[in-house]
């Protein structure tokens, strides 16, 4: 495995991990997948960081490290030379892509030598990512290559689905197979038309309809494809991976908007492009203001020109929306934000450069994007936190009953084929 992907996995592990009460058995995992975390939303993408112990703790707490934690992770990434730690908790860090943090990821896994049973957990979640793999064949692979026992193996596949690292599903004749949510990330339009085959015309013109609205927008909100989709199928399509679900919320509300897993593709995989969620966080946020907030304290006219001139290194502003309204993104160092003379009046920075141009492919889709937004007040509404595709995919899953599990299983069936 390369060590971009397995960094991507250890990243989307640990997350997993995060909603749990206990993974003792993939404590590596978990040590290097939040030193990746740790490190993001420590660095800028193209210049040195240094911060001062105020940030950084607060930088902690948003990576969901604990006090007891911080200092592990900190020794990890001195180590490893990616940051120098300063006086009264202060701390310096290099400019680090986001495929870097993946790379570093996986070479702190590998520093701490982990088990062979916490690297076939990695190695599991990947070989299902393109095609669904039956039980028997999957379990005798695993095992094999990483001599693991019979009960090493089962208790493996056992954990694996109760943390989330995969899903699995019973087809009618009783034989099980195992999948995650990366299937439409890599060959989207191969496995769409599998799934495509397998529906009723009137589902496939609504799919069609759907992905029309997604090739010209990038991002929609979830109220136009349960609009276009209808729940049943649109519940279908999420559980398999077919589409992403992102949810922004604030004090007042939450709002769910729906991209497709193969939009985020810079460099050929999304899944690595955007293994931290954060461009999908951007393009959710900008998305929010666009579609839900009035203007009264600033508002964008030239989205396409204002993230070139981001992508550049040049500051946007002053506005007061720009002080209040990017609080996730600030917290999650993807911009820098500045207060201007006037106090209530503020400047934005684009941090991990990366990140901006990735945003800027989605929302560079199609022709149609500048136009709707131009025609638009848009004006970006506060957002304070993010949930990320993976995460809601899995607890859409969790809250199906037997027959839409059902149907699921006949979708990832057309996969065999």
């Amino acid at each position: 495995m390369e060590k971009r992907t397995e960094g991507a996995w250890l990243i989307n592990h640990t997350k997993k991990i995060l909603d749990v009460r206990e993974a003792q058995d993939f404590e590596d995992i978990e040590l290097a997948g939040k030193c990746g975390i740790f490190l993001s939303n420590l660095a800028a993408s193209h210049e040195q960081s240094d911060l001062n112990s105020d940030k950084v703790n607060a930088i902690a707490k948003v990576s969901n490290i604990k006090k007891t934690e911080i200092d592990t992770i900190k020794n990890k990434l001195q180590e490893a030379r990616l940051i120098e730690t300063g006086q009264n908790g202060s701390l310096s860090v290099l400019g680090i892509t986001t495929s870097t943090v993946l790379n570093h990821t996986a070479d702190i896994f590998t520093n701490t030598n982990p088990s062979n049973y916490q690297k076939a957990a990695l190695e599991l979640a990947e070989n299902i990512s393109d095609l669904p793999k039956g039980e028997k064949i999957l379990s005798e692979y695993i095992s094999d290559t990483y001599r693991l026992s019979a009960n090493e193996s089962s208790d493996l596949f056992l954990q694996a689905e109760d943390i989330g690292f995969i899903d699995s599903e019973t087809l009618d004749d009783n034989s099980k197979f195992y999948f995650n949510g990366n299937l439409f990330k890599r060959e989207y339009v191969k496995k769409t038309n599998n799934v495509l085959s397998s529906l009723k015309s009137e589902d496939v013109r609504k799919i069609n309809e759907l992905d029309e609205l997604l090739n010209t927008q990038g991002c929609v909100t979830f109220e136009k494809a349960r609009l276009i989709l209808e729940d049943v199928l649109l519940s279908k399509l999420q559980s398999i991976g077919m589409y992403d679900y992102n949810e922004v919320s604030n004090t007042k509300e939450t709002k769910i908007f729906i991209t497709k897993p193969s939009a985020f593709s810079k460099y050929g995989n999304p899944f690595e492009d955007d293994a931290l969620d954060l461009a999908k966080a951007f393009v959710s946020s900008l998305y929010y203001g666009m579609t839900f907030s009035a203007p009264g304290r600033g508002k964008i006219t030239m989205l396409k020109a204002l993230l070139r001139k981001l992508v550049n290194g040049h500051e946007v502003g002053p506005a007061t929306a720009i002080g209040e309204d990017y609080k996730l993104l600030e917290l999650k160092r993807v911009i820098q934000i500045r207060r201007g003379s006037t106090s209530n009046k503020y400047y934005m920075k684009l941090l991990k450069k990366d990140i901006g141009a990735l945003a800027m492919q989605v929302l560079e889709f199609g022709d149609t994007t500048e136009k709707t937004i131009v025609g638009s007040q848009i004006y970006t509404g506060s957002v304070t936190n993010y949930v990320g595709p993976e995460q809601k995919r899995y607890i859409n899953r969790k809250k199906q009953n037997t027959q839409s599990k059902k149907s699921v299983a006949e979708l990832l069936r057309t996969f065999r084929s």
